[in-house]
């Protein structure tokens, strides 16, 4: 069963259903799936972006929020990260995304090093009574050491960072696992409503 939930996962990132972002707050940079940055017409798909040029793309309405719960989980009140928020993308104007996420890695000083996460596109498809988060707690993590971005770990490796790979999937894994439930639930949900309804 678990290799049927990995392989759901790595094959809706591969299709750009699924987003992974992969943010360094020390090095203010992000690090998206290239499959994701293309949704959302963004160009250099391979490359990572100062994390204020996606900031500065959240709606002014939802900018608080998103950060006030990144905070909440950085500053160890919350187990994970999971936000909804509007942003503007490349091209088609604002996109609602749901978004969730988890620290796994911390400096000497205590200092978040390294999060890592997923988005989904909630843009025209029907919202969940709960606003699509998932309920009950997660579990915490221990902090470890990742130098690749997370999507570069997801694909083909070498030998050499399979561990790696292995190591931080098991960090992350339930949110891999209920975006895609998540994913499966929307999908379901706008093919049995009527198009009147999916656009309010």
């Amino acid at each position: 069963m678990q290799m049927q939930g990995e392989q759901a996962w790595r094959q809706a990132i591969e299709d750009g259903e699924l987003g992974v972002w992969d943010l360094r707050p020390l090095l203010e940079t992000v690090h998206h799936s290239p499959q994701w940055k293309s949704r959302l017409g963004f160009p250099n798909v391979d490359q990572a972006d100062r994390s204020d040029f996606w900031r500065c793309r959240v709606h002014p309405d939802d900018l608080g929020a998103m950060l006030q719960a990144m905070r909440a989980h950085t500053e160890g009140n919350s187990p994970s990260y999971e936000a909804r928020f509007r942003l503007r993308s490349n091209g088609s104007g604002y996109r609602l995304l749901h978004s969730r996420g988890r620290v796994v890695e911390r400096d000497a000083q205590g200092r978040v090093a390294r999060m890592v996460g997923t988005m989904i596109d909630l843009t025209d498809r029907p919202t969940s009574p709960n606003g699509g988060l998932v309920d009950g707690a997660r579990h915490g993590v221990a902090v470890q050491s990742f130098t690749h971005p997370f999507h570069a770990l997801l694909g083909a490796i070498s030998a050499d960072r399979a561990a790696m790979q292995e190591r931080l999937i098991a960090l992350v894994e339930d949110l891999l696992d209920d975006s895609v439930a998540q994913l499966r639930r929307l999908s379901s949900r706008s093919q049995t409503r009527p198009v009147s309804e999916l656009a309010g």
